[in-house]
């Protein structure tokens, strides 16, 4: 099996910081370096929103967030793994209510790559919006390292009883979580 490979554009949407270490506008930072350690912690992402599926309004939230964990990248660099805590709702009726860490995808993404890898992204899958059948989101396992460009996008497919279907993702995308996430900061004179 082949890793997929993903823009640096839409790597870094899906990408996150925790903490205010480095100063950068809170929506361009993807990462911060704890200066005591060295490890590097993904941005953390919460993230409400509602969606029509089956003439019904669902409210999905999603809270991406880093663990304990540490990963040593193939270029010697210490990540914080991360988890996504993801609860979707119609009405008051809690569909699903499940946290997923990169263990939860083991079975589709290669061992040895599990290894150097942290769970970097998670997003709705916007190519899916037109199909009212179910919710769809993208997990993705991939090297803490944006500019490595390599990861395994994963396509979640939650229905309406809360059945969760995993599988590789062919076709990706997404929407930016903010408009600014889509301009590389190089472009503004090193911003």
């Amino acid at each position: 099996m082949k890793p997929f490979i993903i823009t640096l554009a839409a790597t870094a949407l899906m990408f996150g910081c925790h903490g205010n270490k480095q100063k950068t506008t809170p929506e361009r930072a993807v990462e911060t370096v704890d200066t005591l350690t060295g490890i590097i912690t993904l941005r953390e992402l919460h993230i409400i929103d509602r969606i029509q599926v089956a003439s019904k309004t669902y409210t999905y939230q999603f809270d991406f967030t880093p663990t304990d964990d540490v990963v040593r990248n193939p270029q010697g660099d210490d990540y914080h793994d991360n988890e996504v805590s993801l609860t979707i709702r119609q009405g008051t009726h809690n569909i699903l209510q499940r946290t997923f860490t990169k263990q939860d995808f083991h079975n589709l993404v290669p061992a040895e790559f599990m290894n150097t890898s942290v769970l970097c992204g998670f997003t709705y899958d916007y190519t899916k919006a037109d199909d009212h059948t179910a919710l769809y989101f993208i997990a993705t396992v991939g090297d803490g390292d944006e500019t490595a460009d390599m990861s395994f996008p994963i396509s979640l497919k939650i229905s309406t009883s809360g059945s969760v279907f995993m599988e590789k993702a062919t076709n990706l995308d997404t929407e930016p979580i903010h408009p600014g996430m889509t301009i590389d900061p190089s472009d503004e004179g090193g911003v």
